[in-house]
């Protein structure tokens, strides 16, 4: 299946999960077109945005980060990733994501049920 760039649907949030400031998502894929999926989409974060620690219960999320560096907390753990550098969390575990770099800060999210 194919899908172009301009078939994909971009969506501001603010706030998501108890995070600070906004952040676009880049729909790849959606749920509705594939069915083993929640979400898989590329969030830009400007400096100082976050995504708040959440947990996963049914499913589990990777986060790949494309661009920037990220500080991700796992389990109450901080961790700092930069660019190739991957995190995924299963059902049980929590985890966030926050930009505390002067840059933006890309990342892919692949929520799977």
């Amino acid at each position: 299946m194919i899908k172009r760039r301009q078939e994909m649907r971009v969506e501001p949030r603010f706030e998501v999960k108890g995070g600070k400031g906004p952040y676009d998502t880049l729909h790849i894929w959606e749920k509705t077109e594939i069915d083993k999926i929640n979400l898989c989409g590329v969030n830009t974060l400007p400096p100082g945005s976050s995504i708040g620690v959440h947990s996963h219960h049914e499913d589990g999320e990777i986060y790949l980060i494309l661009q920037g560096r990220a500080t991700v907390t796992e389990d109450g753990q901080d961790y700092i990733l930069d660019a190739g550098d991957s995190e995924y969390c299963t059902g049980g575990h929590s985890h966030g994501i926050a930009n505390d770099s002067d840059e933006p800060l890309a990342f892919l999210a692949i929520i799977m049920k």
